[in-house]
């Protein structure tokens, strides 16, 4: 504890520079005091716990930086965004908010924003507190609807959800994300309202998808949309898929499963999106480690958000 007269001098350098707004060498006049003298009083004052700086309205999601860092270096993205989730009750609500505090920063120079469906970007929409946008901002759908994930809302209602909150536009994709049959493909892709809205998904400079783990959540409502016989079931596993984006499975190396999976998704493909300029990965839990790794591996993403077990996780199943 320094001396009292000492105290006072810390107390009275501290008042003027960070309640009066002085800088330092306008301290220094006012107190008789060299300008490094001041820099040295004002670190006394804070490490002695005098001067305590509370960011009032601060209450954004703690990250990890150190799991940030090491999956950037790791898997070549170009930014990744890790929840510390060790004082969260919902890993999941953490994630969402931590990429909707993203968004207004990676959505302010987008002009089309698309989305595909799933539980952690459902919640991010739901969680996305009045995000003012620019007016002619169109926030799209990059795949159909999937109006069979009761838990996980989907379609044109959800993303007109978000584009009122953001004082944007919400473009329209009339279709099924999964059909039954090829034949149902080619004739729904073949409709002029169905190749406008895949032109429009196209365009975007910006997405946000969510990766689902093969058999695990909406990644098992897809598969079994899809009807597929067991012939074509057998098939699909012999490829060995670990999870999808889009409803677009691929292996643990990345690599996209081609027939009969890939004849029964209305959307965009992985190729496509590997040509969206920004496309942010959103996932939650150890349940998703090799989804999320072959997602990875795709090269279609830049941007990743996971919570810090998922993250460390992804770091350990990496060889």
């Amino acid at each position: 504890m320094p001396a009292k007269r000492d105290q006072q001098l810390l107390i009275d350098a501290a008042r003027l520079y960070y309640v009066d707004g002085l800088d330092q060498g306008q301290v220094g006049e006012r107190l008789g005091l060299s300008r490094s003298s001041v820099s040295r009083i004002l670190h006394e004052a804070r490490s002695s716990g005098l001067v305590q700086i509370h960011i009032v309205g601060d209450d954004r999601t703690v990250r990890d930086g150190e799991l940030e860092r090491r999956l950037v270096r790791t898997f070549g993205l170009r930014e990744a965004l890790v929840a510390d989730t060790s004082t969260s009750a919902d890993p999941g609500a953490s994630v969402a908010r931590l990429a909707g505090e993203a968004f207004p920063r990676l959505a302010s120079g987008a002009s089309r924003i698309g989305f595909s469906w799933g539980l952690t970007v459902a919640r991010f929409i739901d969680l996305l507190p009045d995000t003012r946008l620019r007016p002619d901002t169109r926030i799209v759908p990059l795949v159909g609807g999937m109006p069979t994930l009761d838990s996980a809302p989907s379609g044109n209602s959800h993303l007109q959800i978000l584009a009122d909150k953001c004082g944007a536009v919400a473009g329209r994709f009339d279709a099924p994300a999964i059909v039954e049959s090829a034949l149902t493909q080619q004739a729904m892709m073949s409709e002029s309202s169905v190749q406008a809205s895949l032109a429009e998904a196209r365009s975007c400079d910006l997405g946000f998808v969510g990766i689902g783990n093969y058999e695990v959540q909406t990644s098992r409502a897809v598969m079994s949309a899809m009807r597929l016989s067991f012939e074509e079931k057998s098939a699909v596993e012999a490829a060995h898929p670990v999870g999808d984006m889009l409803g677009r499975y691929f292996t643990i190396e990345g690599v996209p499963l081609g027939p009969p999976a890939s004849e029964r998704v209305i959307g965009i493909d992985l190729d496509d999106l590997r040509r969206i300029r920004t496309v942010i990965g959103l996932a939650t839990g150890r349940a998703k480690t090799t989804g999320t790794l072959g997602a990875l591996r795709t090269g279609a993403l830049d941007i990743l958000v996971v919570d810090d077990v998922l993250a460390q996780a992804l770091l350990a199943a990496n060889h």
